[in-house]
């Protein structure tokens, strides 16, 4: 019976992930939503890989450890606090990253030019 249980459980939490990544990606200037373990590894992703590329387990990685590095300066900043969202802006687009305690929720939008 728990086994049961478990199995619904894991199966309401993937309509959850779908439902939340349709949702954020139907939202205008959104280029991809991607859910990722906290080491990295992709679960699941709306944007586009390059045939033959690694880039999505790179990405993953390096946005991994820039994660676990900007968790550590909260830390620091006050041992009290921690990082539960990142933002970055660059000209051409802007990575918003939402931390829960075994995934990262990442949003790839073309920032709005007022």
């Amino acid at each position: 019976m728990a086994q049961d249980d478990s199995k619904a459980d894991a199966a309401s939490l993937q309509i959850d992930i779908d439902e939340t990544i349709a949702r954020l990606s139907s939202k205008r200037g959104v280029e991809s939503v991607t859910v990722l373990t906290k080491d990295g590894r992709v679960i699941r992703t709306t944007a586009e890989q390059k045939e033959g590329s690694d880039g999505e387990g790179l990405q993953g990685r390096l946005l991994s450890k820039l994660i676990r590095d900007a968790a550590e300066i909260a830390e620091q900043l006050d041992s009290q606090d921690e990082l539960s969202f990142l933002r970055i802006r660059t000209v051409k687009r802007e990575l918003m990253v939402a931390l829960d305690h075994d995934y990262l929720l990442v949003v790839v939008q073309t920032p709005q030019m007022d």
